[in-house]
C-alpha cells in the first residue's frame, strides 16, 4: 500500500521555496503570467515527490506577507513543514508567522531546509545554522535535521529527498476514518469539453468517481464526472491527497473558492463553533469578549465575533474556550484546525481546534459547558458523553448527533452508552439515567402538588403538565416517563388524563354533596340514550356543584356536535356500551347510515345524531357523505 504525507514548503518571500521544489521534483509551482514575471508566489503551488512505498505532497505557501490568507489556506492542509531559510539572510518576519501558523495548526514534524547557500561563506552558514536552532529551541522542530542546499547548482538535494522519504517513513499518521467525504476548495475553473473543476485537498474521504455529492454552504448536488491525482485520472482519492474533481449538474455560480464538497448530508452550514483558542506570545494585549476576528481554516475567511466561555479575557501565551459567532455560514469538520488574525492592524493572533460545530448559544462561565468542552479537549470519550447528557439535561441527546461529533461507529457508541449510565427513549435519543429520576420526581410531585390545590379536578393532561414543570423537557422524554410512570402503576390514566391511582376527587365533597353526585349519576345512566336536559337535572347550587365535577371527573360527558349550543350530556358507561355494541355490529370495515344505528340501538333521531357526531368529533368513527364506519383501530 502506498502511504502519502504532505507537507507545506514555508517561508519568507524570496527565500527560494518555489526554486526548491523546482529544484526536487521538476515541477514549476508558478503556474500565472504575474507569478512568473514577478518572481513572486501569490498562490498556492502543488507538486510532489513520487518513492517506491509512499507519496509525498508538497504545497509551496506564498511569503509575502500580503498573501498570507492563502498561505494559511495551504497550510490547514498539511501533515509537517519544510521550513526554508535563505543562508543570506536568515530569520525574517514572514519566516516567523508562518512558523507561528503551523504550531498553531498542531504540526509535529518537518525538515529544516537552508537555501541560497552558495551566496555565503562557511562562517556565515554557520552562524545562520545557530540562528536558525535558537528559533526552533523547544518547538517541534528542535532536533528536526538541517539540510544545507543550493537549487542553482543542485547543492543537497538529494539528500533533501532522503530525508523526506524518511520523515514520511517513520512520521505518517493514519488519516481519521469517517462516514463522509470533506473536500475543502481552494480553486473553481472551467474546461473546455470538461465543464467545471474543483480543486483542493482532501480532508476526510475517500472520493469515488460517478458520485453524488454536496456543494456547501449552498446545498446543491452534483455528480463527480473525473478525478485526478498528480494529472492522472483515477476512479477513487484517498484522505490527504491533492485532487481536481470534474463536477457536472452544477453552475459555476454556485462553486467557488471556500467551497465545500461533501457526502450528502455529513457536513452542515454553521454560523457558531465552539473552539479551543491558544494565543501567541508575542501578542501585547488580551482577546476580549466581544472582539471581532478574522478566522480561517481551509479556504474560508470569515469575520467572527469572539465569546469568551471560560475566562474574563484570554492573555498572551495562553489557551481558552470560546464560541465564535461567524457574520456568514461556513462549512467544516471537527478535525480542522483554524487560526484567527486581528481585523486592523492585521497580523496572527492564534489558533486552535473546533470542539463543536453549530452548538447552542452559551452562557458565560456556565460549568456544565465548560467541563463537556475540556473533556472534548482532552479526547476522553467516556467524559465527553457524561458532559453532553449533563448539558442536554432533561432534552435528552441525539444518538446519531452526538455519535458524529465523538467520530465513533456505531457499535462503539452502544457500548459507550451503555458505561455512560443512560436510558434509551426509543430508538434514536438517550438520557442521562440520574437526570431521567429526577424527572420521573419532578413528575409525581407536580401532580401531587396539583391534587392538593385543586381536590375536586381530576389531574393533568400530558399538555398541562409540561406547562407546570419548571424545566426545558423535550415531549418525547415526557411521554416515555408518564407512560413508565403509569406501567409502574404510580400514575392512572383516564382519557388522556393523568393523576395518582389513590386520588379520588369525591373525597372533597361532603357527605350531602356525595349524596347529592351518586343520585345524579344514577340518573344518567338510568336514562341511557334519552338523557334529561341539564337544566331539568341542575335545580339547586348543590347539584351544580355536583353536576360540575360530575364532568370534570369525565364521568358525565358533555357530546361534541356541530351545534354548539345543543347540550346534550351521556354518561361514560352509555357511550362505552355504544361503542362496544357498534363495533360487535358494524365491525370494520362495515359502514353504517343513521337510519340503521338509530333501529338498532332503539333510539330517536334526536338523539342518535349527536351522539354520532360525537364519535365523530372524538375519533371513534369516520364519516364519508351519509356512511360511517369505525376506525381501523377500534
Amino acid at each position: 500500500m502506498i502511504s502519502q504525507l504532505t507537507l507545506g514548503v514555508i517561508g519568507h518571500v524570496d527565500h527560494g521555496k518555489t526554486a526548491l521544489v523546482r529544484a526536487l521534483t521538476g515541477i514549476e509551482t508558478d503556474r500565472l503570467k504575474e507569478e512568473k514575471e514577478r518572481g513572486l508566489s501569490i498562490v498556492l503551488g502543488f507538486s510532489y515527490l513520487q518513492f517506491p512505498h509512499s507519496v509525498i505532497d508538497l504545497i509551496d505557501v506564498p511569503g509575502h506577507e500580503d498573501f498570507i490568507r492563502a498561505m494559511i489556506s495551504g497550510a490547514t492542509a498539511i501533515d509537517g513543514v519544510l521550513l526554508v531559510v535563505a543562508s543570506n539572510e536568515g530569520i525574517m518576519p514572514q519566516t516567523r508567522e508562518h512558523f507561528d501558523i503551523a504550531q498553531l495548526l498542531g504540526i509535529d514534524r518537518g525538515l529544516i531546509v537552508l537555501t541560497k547557500t552558495d551566496l555565503v561563506t562557511e562562517e556565515e552558514l554557520d552562524a545562520v545554522e545557530k540562528e536558525v536552532g535558537l528559533f526552533v529551541s523547544e518547538t517541534f522542530l528542535e532536533s528536526a535535521p538541517v539540510i544545507k542546499t543550493s537549487a542553482v547548482k543542485s547543492k543537497g538535494i538529494p539528500e533533501l529527498q532522503r530525508e523526506c522519504e524518511l520523515l514520511e517513513v517513520k512520521s505518517s499518521l493514519p488519516k481519521m476514518n469517517t462516514e463522509g467525504s470533506f473536500l475543502p476548495i481552494d480553486r473553481v475553473f472551467s474546461m473546455q469539453g470538461f465543464g467545471l473543476v474543483a480543486t483542493g485537498t482532501l480532508r476526510l474521504g475517500p472520493l469515488q468517481n460517478g458520485t453524488s455529492v454536496e456543494i456547501l454552504p449552498n446545498g446543491g448536488i452534483a455528480t463527480i464526472r473525473g478525478l485526478q491525482n498528480h494529472n492522472k485520472y483515477v476512479d477513487k482519492v484517498m484522505p490527504g491527497q491533492r485532487v481536481a474533481v470534474n463536477l457536472r449538474n452544477i453552475k459555476k455560480d454556485e462553486l467557488k473558492r471556500g467551497s465545500v464538497i461533501g457526502t450528502p448530508g455529513f457536513l452542515k452550514a454553521t454560523k457558531r463553533l465552539d473552539v479551543k483558542v491558544s494565543l501567541l506570545n508575542n501578542l501585547t494585549d488580551d482577546l476580549k469578549n466581544g472582539e471581532l476576528v478574522r478566522v480561517l481554516f481551509g479556504a474560508t475567511d470569515v469575520v467572527a465575533k469572539v465569546r469568551l466561555i471560560d475566562k474574563p479575557s484570554i492573555e498572551p501565551g495562553s489557551s481558552g474556550l470560546v464560541q465564535l459567532r461567524c457574520q456568514s455560514d461556513v462549512v467544516t469538520h471537527k478535525t480542522e484546525r483554524f487560526i484567527i488574525r486581528s481585523l486592523s492592524p492585521i497580523f496572527t493572533i492564534g489558533g486552535g481546534e473546533i470542539l463543536d460545530l453549530n452548538p447552542n448559544r452559551h452562557r458565560r462561565f456556565d460549568e456544565s459547558v465548560i467541563n463537556r468542552l475540556n473533556s472534548v479537549v482532552d479526547g476522553d470519550l467516556f467524559e465527553s458523553l457524561c458532559a453532553a447528557l449533563k448539558s442536554a439535561g432533561m432534552q435528552g441527546l441525539e444518538i446519531e448527533v452526538i455519535r458524529k461529533e465523538l467520530g465513533i461507529s456505531p457499535k462503539e457508541m452502544s457500548l459507550l452508552a451503555q458505561s455512560a449510565n443512560t436510558i434509551a427513549l426509543g430508538e434514536l435519543k438517550i438520557i442521562d439515567k440520574t437526570i431521567y429520576k429526577v424527572l420521573k420526581g419532578d413528575v409525581l410531585s407536580c401532580i401531587d402538588s396539583y391534587h392538593k390545590k385543586n381536590p375536586r379536578k381530576r389531574g393533568l393532561t400530558v399538555g398541562s403538565l409540561s406547562k407546570f414543570l419548571t424545566k426545558q423537557i423535550a415531549n418525547s422524554v415526557l411521554s416515555q416517563a408518564i407512560k413508565e410512570l403509569t406501567s409502574e402503576g404510580q400514575l392512572r390514566e383516564d382519557s388522556n388524563v393523568y393523576s395518582r391511582p389513590n386520588f379520588d376527587p369525591f373525597k372533597s365533597l361532603s357527605e350531602s354533596e356525595q349524596k347529592v353526585a351518586i343520585e345524579l349519576e344514577q340518573i344518567y345512566k338510568t336514562r341511557n340514550l334519552t338523557p334529561p336536559s341539564v337544566d331539568e337535572v341542575i335545580k339547586d347550587n348543590d347539584r351544580q356543584d355536583a353536576y360540575r365535577l360530575l364532568c370534570e371527573i369525565g364521568t358525565l360527558i358533555r357530546l361534541k356536535t356541530y351545534d354548539r349550543s345543543s347540550n346534550f350530556v351521556l354518561h361514560r358507561d352509555v357511550i362505552h356500551d355504544v361503542r362496544c355494541k357498534l363495533k360487535k355490529q358494524f365491525p370494520y370495515p362495515t359502514g353504517f347510515t343513521v337510519s340503521e344505528v338509530r333501529d338498532y340501538l332503539s333510539a330517536s333521531r334526536k338523539y342518535i345524531i349527536p351522539l354520532l357526531e360525537h364519535l365523530d368529533a372524538t375519533g371513534i368513527t369516520v364519516r364519508t357523505g351519509s356512511v360511517r364506519r369505525l376506525r381501523d383501530h377500534q
